[in-house]
């Protein structure tokens, strides 16, 4: 039975698809604004360009991944891969929780996008497409990496499926209704999302090191097993999770300090 399900695959797509899409979306809508309807096609270009390349690194990572299933144990290669992807969600929460205070990505993109268009340097603008696209698109392909190998092939794919069409519905909310997300909550709900995957990929990876034998296992009792969040009742799976969560909460702690003193100090 696996730790993993196909909500865990299509909530990795929707994370880092809608990351690129709000990127795309913002170019766009900065281009229309300006009155610029013909370097839209750039960023279109950029954006494909950058969901083709992404593709071809899944491709060659897949190939490296078969050639390295046939010298190491499958437990062995799902704990690996399941501790780096932890490490990398985890860098990905901080990064959006940072954002989330500070709001600076869109500010970012538009100061881009708009010195492009003031040089009539068009080819930038696929390039910032290219980026955000390729950016999100390999990161995805480095989370599956982690979950593949714990993972059903029907479901992994049942899951890619599942977030492309949910970004699909995304695609059109945004370009077509003109749908606003609070970028605030948005972050702070995907640095979450992000937070419980990195977390169950912590337990997991740990616990298939366990399975291999390259980990002790000292058990503990009073806890459950809880393979949908990652939680095994041993002291290696638990002991850095609960570090996990002290900081997480400290980080937290120090957001609501800066907020609340922010809020004081105003007018």
């Amino acid at each position: 039975m696996s730790d993993y399900t196909f909500l865990d695959a299509a909530s990795i797509l929707l994370r880092e698809g809608l990351e690129a899409l709000l990127v795309l979306v913002a170019l766009l809508a900065l281009l229309r604004k300006s009155g610029q309807s013909a370097p839209q096609r750039w960023v279109w270009l950029g954006g494909s360009m950058g969901l083709l390349a992404a593709v071809m690194l899944a491709l060659l990572v897949k190939l490296f991944f078969q050639q390295l299933l046939t010298h190491t144990r499958q437990e062995v290669l799902e704990g690996m891969t399941g501790l780096v992807a932890a490490g990398l969600l985890f860098s990905v929460s901080l990064w959006l929780h940072r954002r989330a205070a500070l709001a600076s990505w869109q500010t970012f993109v538009q100061e881009q996008a708009q010195a492009a268009l003031a040089t009539g340097q068009v080819f930038s603008l696929a390039f910032l497409a290219f980026a955000a696209v390729f950016r999100e698109g390999a990161e995805t392909v480095l989370f599956y990496v982690g979950l593949a190998p714990s993972l059903a092939a029907k479901d992994l794919w049942l899951g890619i499926g599942l977030g492309s069409l949910l970004l699909v519905g995304m695609a059109v909310l945004l370009l077509q209704v003109g749908l606003k997300l609070p970028l605030g909550a948005f972050f702070r709900g995907l640095s979450l999302l992000i937070f419980y995957l990195g977390f169950k990929f912590l337990g997991s990876g740990l616990h298939a090191l366990q399975v291999a034998g390259w980990l002790p296992i000292t058990p503990l009792s009073g806890i459950p097993k809880l393979r949908w969040l990652g939680i095994y009742p041993t002291w290696q799976t638990l002991i850095p999770q609960t570090v996990l969560l002290g900081i997480a909460f400290v980080l937290w702690m120090r957001q609501w300090l800066r907020a609340d003193s922010a809020q004081k100090l105003s007018p």
